[in-house]
């Protein structure tokens, strides 16, 4: 076959998002999905997802500043309205640190933010339970994005722009063969000079052909919709995106404004381990669901008032926590992501446009020594010692 010029493998946010900044730079390019586009296997999937700003580590602030941006420009190529405007609030105790910290980084990146006391709080959000320890910072310009038709939008964009996109095709080996690379799946043989692997929760399989064997972590997460007693004070204009971060001793709640399906709310980062990302997902936990409920009715009294829905999604865990951007450590034709840990979705646009960076030029002028691989080799080194 011919020899493509860049290979992604995964259709999820992350590869769509690529997909389409190279094809709009006018690359060929072929990204192979194992599933339908907006499956449920994996992390993409549903009805919304958090776009904000606070962030205790300066990085990411920097990062979602540039990616609502690039979620902007999305919009205007499209035409479509992606980003909704909410505002986000995250609240907790005055005792959390990362609170103070985040405070300090939205004031240093120049983030529209209003740091609220108790008394401002319970004044403009009143659906809050708010003892009088509570702090929040609100950000005005964050909000929501709804997560599959994003995705959709995506790969519909890098359609335009001449990208080939094929589902139902799982990759079985990958293999560098000279400066390019070689992908056998759903038997069939393809090649290309570089390559993308976006693969979510299915990346550690695929790392451990390429000689990687750095623990990433896969776990299941579940989210409830629920329908509030008071419908208005529910909706998105009276309701922000809330990140309830409580006392800092227990998970971080989420919660989103009703769109039609009920207040969505998840306790952050608690799912059981994945131990076979191709196994099919178990339905919903009753039990988490119940415990969703219990945390959301001490943050927003009478919002769990009646369970809707729930449903599951994945998260990928890099032993540190923080994302994985970087080419492969020998065959630098290779670009890899893993910004799955919960909080990736927002930055897909801009990750996509550091990836293309990657696959063509091997640089990228964004700031990526976070997410470096070697930081994870030398961790694990230091762990080995």
């Amino acid at each position: 076959m011919r020899m493509l010029e860049v290979l992604i493998v995964g259709g999820g946010v992350t590869g769509a998002a690529a997909a389409y900044a190279l094809a709009r730079r006018g690359r060929r390019v072929l990204l192979l999905e194992q599933f339908a586009i907006g499956h449920a296997r994996g992390s993409s999937h549903g009805l919304s997802r958090l776009i904000g700003f606070a962030y205790p580590q300066r990085y990411y602030t920097q990062l979602a500043i540039a990616a609502r941006q690039a979620w902007l420009d999305l919009e205007a190529d499209t035409g479509q309205r992606l980003l909704i405007k909410t505002g986000v609030l995250d609240i907790g105790a005055t005792s959390v640190p990362s609170l103070h910290a985040c405070a300090v980084n939205l004031a240093a990146a120049g983030v529209p933010f209003e740091q609220l006391s108790a008394a401002e709080l319970r004044a403009r959000f009143p659906q809050l339970a708010i003892t009088d320890q509570t702090i929040g910072l609100y950000q005005p310009d964050g909000g929501m994005l709804p997560a599959s038709r994003c995705v959709a939008t995506l790969i519909e964009q890098a359609r335009r722009y001449g990208a080939t996109i094929a589902v139902g095709v799982r990759v079985d080996r990958i293999m560098p063969d000279g400066s390019g690379v070689r992908v056998d799946a759903a038997g069939a043989t393809y090649r290309a000079q570089r390559m993308v692997m976006a693969a979510g929760s299915y990346t550690p399989v695929l790392l451990r052909s390429l000689g990687i064997s750095f623990p990433l972590l896969v776990t299941r997460e579940q989210v409830a919709f629920f329908l509030a007693r008071d419908r208005v004070l529910s909706k998105a204009g009276y309701l922000p995106v809330i990140v309830d971060h409580s006392d800092g001793r227990e998970p971080s709640l989420i919660c989103f404004p009703d769109l039609g399906e009920g207040v969505k709310a998840e306790r952050h980062g608690v799912g059981p381990l994945v131990h076979d990302p191709y196994e099919p997902p178990p339905p919903p936990d009753p039990a988490e669901n119940e415990r969703i409920a219990r945390r959301l009715e001490q943050t927003l009294p009478g919002f769990a008032s009646r369970l809707v829905r729930a449903e599951t999604c994945r998260y990928t865990h890099t032993p540190d926590g923080d994302f994985l951007i970087d080419r492969h450590p020998e065959y630098g034709q290779i670009a890899i992501a893993v910004p799955c840990a919960g909080h990736g979705f927002k930055f897909a646009p801009l990750i996509g446009e550091i990836l293309a960076d990657l696959a063509v030029q091997g640089t990228t002028p964004y700031d990526i020594a976070p997410f470096r691989l070697d930081r994870l080799r030398k961790q694990k080194a230091v762990a080995l010692a």
